[in-house]
């Protein structure tokens, strides 16, 4: 994975549109996959089985706020296509 990609969407919107936002983020983190694009910048996401985990609930008077984050290792992914291929057939290793 040698390109850094990012998508940042940061902005005032309706309650609704973040729901459907999380919801979307839960369907793709079941699904082994999250993908998000904002324009021509987009990010596939593999999440591994285990995660780095962080959520942070505060309260001031006028203010609360609710944020998470989320990390994890990526797996080498490219080793998945590794193939072998001395003098016999070849081998492949999954």
């Amino acid at each position: 994975m040698g390109k850094n990609n990012k998508v940042k969407i940061d902005g005032a919107m309706e309650l609704g549109q973040v729901i459907t936002y999380l919801e979307d983020v839960v369907k793709g983190l079941k699904a082994g996959a999250v993908h998000v694009q904002l324009g021509q910048d987009s990010v596939l996401l593999h999440p591994s089985s285990i995660l780095s985990f962080e959520m942070e609930v505060s309260q001031k008077k006028d203010k609360e706020k609710f944020s998470f984050e989320m990390s994890w290792k990526t797996e080498d992914r490219a080793s998945e296509d590794v193939r072998i291929s001395p003098s016999a057939p070849t081998v492949e290793i999954s």
